[in-house]
């Protein structure tokens, strides 16, 4: 079950999306799960609002919650009792349109609990990849053809939309499935967006889908339609992508991380469109542009290298040598206790 008497804390703009997040799941998942609406509304309405630089008590520990970087509403978690401990969570120090990046928080503390996901790769330079990506999508778009856009509701889509706003794009470009619920999120809590006038004239441009109607209008005409899932999985860019398959002019442009042996990673390998019953050998231009909201290699160094040696890091959510590289760079390069943690092991700080 949710909540079960245990206080949930985070900001007002991630107990909005959670809210929807967690709604859809459910009809997704159906009686399959342990909890169910009535429970995902009293986590909400019970739910903690914090800020960023914030800090509470609870019971003998202060606990301040840091802006990570990762999507709009997401927290670092400073926990400082008889020793400083500072979980990153999901995190990057990168800035993009929509957010300024991660504040780095303090450099004293005892241990550093940080993700890993990257930790074997540097991320492509933004700007550079933001040209990339929009000259690919006005060749397509030139050629008579359609550009699919699978991306994740939450941020993604949305930093889509602001990236061809920024390089002028004026040709049409559609939004779909829960992206427009997001995106209306942002809109009103724009406080959390530092890219929030982008955004703004962004979705003044973007044609919102909500009818079948609408879906048939955006195959119909030469077009840009950014629609989730991200990967493939499920959504209204599945019924897309199963349209455009077969149009060499047109492109399905993956624009995230695809998970092995999920449709979009067996698009982007086999290029094949599997889902279901669905199997269609794809004629259509299929490309992969890796914009993330994780930190980078690089980026992990160089947020390590500000602690001295002393600290103690667990590398976490990264594949087993993308957390052991990292655990590695710690105890050659800057003699940092590390460990890429084993589940149910106990670690002194």
């Amino acid at each position: 079950m949710l909540n079960n008497g245990v206080k949930t804390y985070a900001t007002p703009m991630t107990f909005r999306v959670a809210d929807i997040l967690l709604r859809d799941f459910l009809k997704l998942a159906g009686y399959y799960l342990p909890y169910e609406a009535l429970e995902v509304e009293e986590m909400v309405r019970k739910g903690v609002n914090v800020s960023y630089g914030e800090t509470i008590r609870v019971k003998d520990a202060e606990i301040s919650f840091i802006d990570a970087g990762h999507i709009p509403g997401s927290i670092q978690v400073l926990i400082n009792a008889d020793k400083t401990l500072l979980y990153t969570g999901d995190f990057t120090t990168i800035k993009t349109r929509l957010l300024r990046g991660a504040d780095l928080g303090p450099k004293d503390v005892d241990a550093v609990i940080i993700e890993s996901t990257y930790a074997l790769e540097d991320h492509p330079e933004r700007k550079s990849l933001e040209r990339e990506f929009v000259t690919r999508v006005k060749e397509v778009i030139e050629n008579g053809g359609r550009v699919l856009v699978p991306a994740f509701s939450v941020a993604r889509s949305q930093e889509i939309m602001c990236i061809l706003e920024a390089y002028n794009f004026r040709e049409p470009v559609y939004l779909d499935g829960m992206s427009i619920k997001v995106l209306d999120i942002y809109l009103e809590m724009s406080d959390y967006i530092d890219g929030k006038q982008l955004l703004y004239q962004a979705s003044k441009h973007v044609n919102r889908v909500t009818s079948s109607k609408k879906r048939r209008q955006a195959l119909s005409e030469p077009s840009v339609i950014i629609s989730p899932a991200g990967m493939l999985k499920g959504g209204p860019a599945v019924i897309y992508a199963g349209e455009i398959a077969e149009d060499e002019r047109s492109a399905i442009f993956l624009v995230s991380f695809q998970l092995p042996d999920t449709p979009g990673a067996r698009l982007l390998n086999e290029k094949r469109l599997i889902h279901g019953q669905l199997d269609i050998k794809v004629k259509a231009q299929v490309e992969q542009f890796k914009f993330s909201s994780h930190a980078g290699r690089t980026q992990l160094h160089q947020f390590l290298k500000r602690y001295d040696p002393g600290v103690k890091v667990f590398a976490i959510h990264g594949e087993p040598q993308a957390s052991n590289d990292l655990v590695e760079f710690c105890r050659n390069e800057l003699n940092q206790e590390a460990f890429a943690p084993i589940r149910d092991e106990e670690y002194v700080i």
